[in-house]
């Protein structure tokens, strides 16, 4: 009852949402026109859709390298297939399975007894993304340092809003793993033994131990697959570029790498489906502020820059619905 109330919050909203972004920007007048110049603009399309290739490409580099940590035989192509599936379930979020939780499943059948390591890899895969989302959107924000006197009230608190948002996030990750050590664990037992005795307690603690060993074991590996989080970010930013090259609008690269981080946070909240309506609202904000876009052309692009990732989702769930067929006549031909 309660994921079918959620599921119905997040298409209200993201249909409210729409609907007043096209009663706003008219859909036939000023947003259709946009998109008829994609057939025109092609080669954006295509370098659009490439970049989105090119982040799952990444995506799933960034997570083999964590999980050869401890699986130094796991195929590559296993971890990309996983990756591609994962983005036909990232694409609608109505699912009781979400892409995490598919790639979590589908590497434990691969990877029998490593249910742990698997999600705890995954975990700090996206905590590598955090950090180099974090850098990536620093450098922008000092490069576009001259500039913010000129920017809006809007953009400087979305600007401020996200920069505590990061830093605070970094902050609660280093307190975290501070916590984590098996030394304030092992002190927390000595000192507090009754409420550390508790079984809710101990049973925690035995999970935080073995999150933080394997953390220790990846931890070289975690600082490589940031460096590739910083690529895999500058690609899927790059492909909501292109999508504003297609519909035929025009702003600095620097002026969408440092807006994107935004956008992209604000479309992950659990809000809306895919983030429609809330992405839109928050691109078409600041490129407006940044870099003086068109509001119509803005929404315009972060929709082009959806069907990108749209168009890789599916080619995902065509994988997905094949591997499905594939399984009853491999079962039948087991038994046999």
């Amino acid at each position: 009852m309660k994921r079918l109330i959620s599921i119905s919050l997040r298409l209200i909203i993201s249909g409210v949402l729409l609907f007043l972004l096209f009663r706003e920007h008219d859909l036939i007048a000023e947003i259709a026109p946009r998109f008829r110049e994609m057939l025109t603009n092609w080669h954006w399309v295509l370098g659009g859709l490439l970049f989105v290739f090119l982040c799952l490409l990444l995506t799933a580099v960034r997570w083999h390298i964590l999980l050869r940590g401890f699986a130094p035989g796991l195929p590559f192509g296993v971890v990309m297939r996983a990756e591609v599936v994962s983005a036909f379930f990232n694409i609608s979020s109505l699912g009781v399975v979400g892409g995490d939780a598919y790639k979590i499943m589908s590497l434990s059948r691969r990877l029998p007894g490593k249910t742990m390591p698997v999600g705890v890899s995954l975990v700090i895969d996206h905590l590598t993304g955090l950090v180099a989302v974090a850098l990536l959107f620093a450098a922008c924000i000092w490069a576009k340092a001259s500039s913010w006197p000129q920017f809006g009230p809007n953009v400087r608190v979305l600007v401020t809003g996200y920069s505590m948002y990061v830093g605070g996030a970094l902050v609660g990750l280093l307190l975290t793993w501070f916590s984590l050590r098996p030394d304030i664990l092992t002190w927390g037992r000595r000192t507090f033994p009754r409420t550390f005795g508790l079984p809710m307690f101990e049973t925690m603690i035995g999970k935080m131990a073995k999150m933080h060993g394997v953390f220790t074991l990846l931890w070289k590996r975690a600082f490589a697959s940031m460096l590739v989080s910083i690529g895999m970010h500058v690609a899927f930013f790059m492909s909501f570029y292109c999508g504003l090259r297609a519909v035929g609008g025009q702003a600095p690269v620097l002026d969408v790498l440092t807006a994107m981080p935004i956008v992209d946070a604000a479309a992950s909240l659990p809000l809306s489906v895919s983030g429609l309506g809330v992405r839109e609202r928050t691109f078409e904000a600041l490129l407006a502020g940044i870099a003086g876009v068109p509001d119509a052309v803005g929404v315009s692009a972060s929709l082009a820059g959806w069907l990108f990732s749209l168009c890789w989702g599916l080619f995902g769930g065509l994988l997905f619905l094949r591997a499905r067929s594939a399984e009853p006549a491999h079962q039948e031909a087991v038994a046999t």
